[in-house]
């Protein structure tokens, strides 16, 4: 156990004492500050040059209607500073003469030229639903002219329809007015028998700090257990583990390095955790945050080291070049990577089959089962115990399994193993 505790202090103060740590440590609040301040600044630089477009009105009833939409949309843009919008400048096309075909030139030439941003037709068919209005662009990826054409023009249509059938588009309004609904929890009774009303539901609660933990999880552990592939494959090119093994088991050199990254993780894990914390506390969400919770997403973490660390440990062992080793724990990779492929799923209905289901299968359990345990309905106790005992013994097969295959591979040299190879190994007495 003394050799175990030694490769393991080793490893950590190894890890802790480099420049490269502390850039890691700070690179990721650094990151997410520039990407959030990136997203709000494109956010902010939005395209307010007026947009002028041309109407074709073949019914001869739109065209006034859509520009009376376009002045009042103006005015509404302007009074308000903080509305970065684009104005819409409307303009209605008279045939004078010309066959419609011609004026479709000269239209998609003005707007070829910038004269123009768009031009639509509105054929006599559009009253009726028979035929569709036509909006011609020379930037099909924006949005929100046609947008806003669709439904101007709706309102429109939908008006004279009314007005034909003597029905008051007033009355109409008034009698598709949306209910608005809120979104509150239940109600709970306390141990005096005063009743607690339901509060509304926080979306912060909800949704941001589940997928936040889910995330941050993965993340720590992308950030420490591939970095033990890297550390057991130098040291075999290197020949160090050879003089190594001169005083020490294959094992106890694969669980101190499994234990010192662990300890690494934790490292990482409980400075990102005390300033998550520190921000919760600001903002007034400092209870979301338990202790029950931060030692569940301790126990996850460790786990998810132990169980993913052996695996990478035991690529690094089984390969002599860096390019051997890349290819073979592709497979790897990817079970690490699989959870946040369905998180979303589980964050839409962590209750349902597939949540559950998923939540108990051991690589993705530490992602998942963190999760869900931050959602409402929360896990049955059963379902946690259960997730525990599952990721727990998958982490100790893990474990054996790296190291019988740590034992073989490690003073090989040559070609990289096939993973039928590898299960021979494991299987090997």
């Amino acid at each position: 156990m003394n050799k175990i505790w030694v490769v393991a202090t080793t490893e950590f103060g190894s890890a802790v004492r480099t420049k490269a740590f502390l850039i890691g440590i700070l690179m990721f609040p650094i990151i997410m500050g520039v990407s959030i301040g990136v997203q709000v600044f494109a956010a902010s630089q939005v395209n307010t040059k007026p947009k002028s477009f041309a109407i074709i009105d073949e019914t001869g009833e739109l065209s006034t209607g859509i520009i009376a939409a376009g002045e009042a949309r103006n005015k509404m843009v302007t009074g308000d500073p903080k509305t970065k919008l684009a104005l819409y400048q409307p303009e209605s096309i008279t045939l004078a003469g010309k066959s419609l075909e011609e004026i479709r030139l000269e239209l998609s030439d003005r707007v070829r030229k910038e004269d123009l941003f768009a031009f639509i037709e509105l054929p006599k068919g559009v009253l009726d639903g028979s035929q569709s209005m036509q909006y011609h662009s020379n930037n099909p990826s924006a949005n929100d002219l046609p947008d806003w054409l669709n439904g101007t023009v709706g309102e429109l249509v939908r008006a004279r329809r009314l007005k034909e059938s003597g029905i008051d588009p007033v009355v109409v309004a008034k009698l598709n007015v949306p209910v608005r609904s809120e979104n509150l929890g239940l109600q709970s009774k306390s141990e005096d028998g005063t009743v607690k009303q339901a509060e509304k539901v926080d979306p912060i609660r909800t949704f941001v700090v589940p997928g936040a933990l889910c995330f941050l999880i993965f993340m720590v552990l992308m950030s420490s257990a591939p970095q033990l592939m890297n550390s057991v494959l130098e040291e075999k090119m290197s020949r160090i583990s050879e003089v190594l093994l001169g005083s020490i088991t294959p094992f106890q050199l694969m669980l101190g390095k499994l234990l010192g990254s662990a300890a690494v993780s934790l490292v990482m894990a409980s400075l990102y955790v005390g300033g998550a914390y520190g921000t919760a506390t600001y903002y007034g969400y400092a209870d979301v945050l338990t202790p029950g919770m931060f030692a569940a997403f301790l126990l996850f973490l460790i786990l998810g080291v132990l169980m993913f660390g052996s695996l990478y440990v035991a690529v690094g062992s089984a390969c002599s070049e860096l390019k051997d080793a890349q290819s073979l724990m592709s497979p790897v990779l990817l079970l690490s990577m699989f959870p946040m492929f369905v998180w979303s799923a589980v964050l839409r209905d962590p209750g349902g089959t597939f949540s559950r289901t998923i939540s108990l299968f051991p690589p993705a359990t530490p992602y998942l089962m963190l999760m869900r345990m931050a959602l409402k309905p929360a896990p049955a106790p059963w379902e946690i115990g259960l997730s525990i005992v599952l990721t727990t013994l998958t982490a100790l097969g893990c474990v054996w399994a790296a190291g019988k295959i740590f034992r073989t591979g490690l003073l090989m040299q040559g070609k990289a193993p096939s993973f039928a190879e590898l299960a021979r190994w494991v299987v090997a007495k």
